[in-house]
């Protein structure tokens, strides 16, 4: 009975924390998940619908993840000065109104625009919120944490793209773009309305301590001070040996996700598919990444960061690798579900090695270039498809650097997860 006890006591003291987590960054978490996703599926197929090439397609999709990538070092500065509450809810806004203008513009220069305010508000709010769980969640749950927000992003991929085909071929372009900024200004209310005030002021007792081969954890009464120029060459110079060879992971594999989101719409145009069969596909292989989540934080949390990282790369760069093989609606679904499950996989898994490698005394600032590395990368990746001689040479690339990083991750960074010590 004493055992039993004890196990419910430990239960429910896991799970407080991440009931504090609920209305003001998992909902508004599964809302976004939805509209971005969305986004992301009619975005390339709207550009197509205009007439543009699969150049200017991809360099204005590409836009968002540039956006995101020059928003992450002034937004880390901001989310340290104005705190999480007025940095998330400004940055939800922010999505909400570049959504609202690509509804109503015809321009691949005011559209391209418009998807850099969408990234970089989209890059503010998932900083932001990365900060926040950093500071609430200790280093054995985050996993857990972690792989549920995660879990939120795969209900998104596996709605919005349905929803995006749907609404296309029932009420058009325009109507989805306005429905996603409605759906972005909503949780910007909701984060308002729910999320605890206060600075983003790190609480020490609940960063846990790391191999001491990691070198990271510092802690100093003096918190260093940066600036926008400053802060980047400062933050990779401290943590340079984590940023050559876990960076480069992360590097690799937002890469490969964000190709996985473009390239997979481009191929199932180039061998006959509309949009709703294409939207339906995408879904069901959403589905099938959805349903890893939970398996994602287990590993994560009981088998190291690593098994779960190397097993979503992998089977991501074999999935790409495999797409131009396929010419039919057949193959062409079983290579999105396997890019799926090896997407399902890595669930968290950056948001949680950035969260284990996060220094205790400037959490958010590490994490803005940490999100930094892995935007560029997803960045570069349109920008290779955009100058890559084929649809096949860019599939083909982008493989090749998924296993890079796949194997850079296995032999070269050591391992973050640590458990609390037994009494």
């Amino acid at each position: 009975m004493t055992v039993l006890g004890h196990n419910s006591d430990t239960t429910r003291g896991a799970l407080n924390p991440l009931r504090r987590l609920l209305l003001p960054i998992y909902l508004p978490s599964a809302l976004m998940a939805v509209a971005q996703m969305t986004l992301l599926m009619v975005l390339p197929l709207y550009m197509l619908e205009l007439g543009t090439g699969l150049t200017v397609t991809a360099l204005v999709f590409a836009m968002r993840s540039l956006g995101s990538v020059v928003v992450n070092v002034p937004a880390s500065l901001a989310i340290a000065r104005y705190g999480h509450r007025v940095s998330m809810a400004v940055a939800n806004g922010m999505m909400g109104l570049s959504a609202l203008f690509i509804s109503t513009a015809s321009s691949s220069w005011v559209i391209a625009t418009a998807a850099l305010l969408f990234g970089a508000g989209m890059g503010s709010w998932l900083l932001a919120r990365l900060a926040y769980i950093t500071e609430q969640i200790p280093n054995h749950q985050r996993g857990t944490a972690l792989s549920m927000l995660a879990g939120l992003q795969r209900l998104g991929m596996f709605t919005g793209p349905l929803l995006g085909g749907l609404g296309v071929e029932t009420a058009g372009y325009r109507v989805i773009f306005t429905v996603i900024s409605v759906t972005a200004l909503a949780t910007a209310t909701l984060i308002w309305l729910f999320a605890a005030t206060g600075s983003s002021t790190p609480s020490g007792h609940h960063q846990a301590e790391l191999p001491s081969s990691t070198g990271n954890q510092t802690r100093s009464n003096n918190r260093p001070t940066y600036g926008l120029a400053t802060l980047i060459p400062s933050i990779l110079r401290r943590y340079r040996a984590l940023f050559v060879t876990a960076g480069v992971f992360v590097f690799a594999l937002q890469l490969v996700r964000e190709q996985r989101r473009l390239l997979v719409v481009l191929w199932g145009t180039r061998i006959g598919l509309d949009a709703e069969a294409i939207g339906l596909i995408m879904s069901t292989a959403a589905a099938v990444d959805m349903a890893m989540f939970p398996l994602a934080g287990y590993s994560m949390d009981h088998w190291g960061r690593k098994v779960a990282g190397v097993s979503c790369i992998g089977l991501l760069s074999i999935a790409l690798g495999l797409l131009p093989l396929t010419t039919t609606a057949l193959p062409y679904l079983l290579v999105a579900i396997l890019a799926g499950i090896g997407n399902g996989f890595g669930s968290g898994i950056i948001l949680t090695m950035g969260a284990d490698l996060a220094p205790a005394d400037e959490p958010s600032q590490f994490l803005g270039v940490w999100r930094m590395i892995g935007d560029l990368g997803a960045l570069v990746g349109p920008l290779l498809t955009s100058i890559a001689a084929s649809l096949m040479v860019a599939l083909q690339l982008s493989a090749l650097v998924g296993l890079t990083g796949g194997v850079v991750l296995a032999f070269c960074v050591n391992e973050t997860l640590s458990r609390p010590s037994t009494r």
